[in-house]
């Protein structure tokens, strides 16, 4: 992916679309070293400003473009680049044409219209709905992880409960540090939203698993033959303990693994150890 990334990077920036915005300032810079000559202050400050507004249009257009060809991460909000250069430019071509070459305000309203309209066909915009709908999606996927980090954290406070109903002190601290672990990757999540569906899948699959086998303990430890039972959860707990400590070395590391192996096998083994 970073290396897609770092090949459409390069088409952008050896792409001449957008180069033409940097030669708009040209024309200003012996004008501004005549008005430095003649000592105009009014005159330089305006063409000064209207060389800063031209070149920060045209980085703003080349990022813009940049932008369209590659493709965000999802906890990153697209800014609309084009249409805030477009802005820019219009107003310094306006205020040039008012402030230095002293045509009329209508006259310079209407040069900026007609450069906005020119960029527009020439590099487009971005739409303001469908930046609208990215940011709503945005919030909208946040609000998704936030509840599925409260139903975990309610999950491992459930585990925490049934840790507590165990006489055995092995399995008790076992599933203690399950939770602890699972806290912990919490908190990465947390801090490294952009990978949701992964988040989601870990949470959900894993700690649900982790509620289940060991509800199932809880409840018929008491009724079946113990030391048999004690194997088979001691068994799973032991999966599941060893998947939390790779997913936190995991998410420390920024790296993905592959989860859907796992899942497999764990499932697989809590159905074998008839505990689910």
């Amino acid at each position: 992916m970073h290396k897609i990334k770092n090949q459409l990077s390069q088409r952008i920036w050896w792409s001449p679309r957008g180069f033409l915005l940097f030669v708009l300032p040209l024309p200003l810079l012996p004008a501004l070293v005549i008005s430095l000559g003649k000592g105009d202050l009014h005159q330089s400050l305006v063409h000064v400003a209207a060389i800063a507004l031209f070149l920060t249009g045209a980085l703003a257009t080349r990022r813009g473009l940049k932008q369209e060809l590659i493709e965000h991460e999802k906890d990153k909000r697209p800014l609309p680049l084009k249409a805030f250069a477009a802005l820019i430019i219009s107003l310094a071509t306006g205020m040039c044409s008012w402030l230095a070459v002293d045509h009329s305000l209508l006259f310079s309203l209407l040069v900026s219209a007609l450069t906005f309209v020119g960029f527009y066909m020439s590099y487009g915009v971005e739409s303001l709905s469908q930046y609208t709908k990215v940011q709503e999606t945005v919030k909208s996927d946040q609000q998704t992880l936030d509840h599925t980090i409260a139903e975990a954290q309610q999950k491992i406070s459930m585990i925490e409960d049934y840790a507590r109903e165990l006489a055995n002190t092995e399995l008790k601290q076992r599933l203690q540090r399950i939770s602890q672990l699972a806290r912990d990757i919490i908190i990465r999540i947390e801090q490294q939203p952009a990978d949701r569906h992964r988040a989601r899948k870990f949470l959900y699959v894993y700690l649900d698993g982790a509620l289940q086998v060991t509800e199932g303990y809880a409840k018929t430890h008491k009724q079946a033959n113990l030391v048999e039972l004690e194997d088979k959860f001691r068994n799973v707990l032991n999966t599941i303990e060893d998947v939390f400590k790779q997913q936190k070395q995991h998410f420390l590391e920024n790296d993905i693994l592959d989860l859907d192996v796992q899942i497999e096998v764990l499932t697989k083994q809590m159905q074998q150890e008839g505990i689910r």
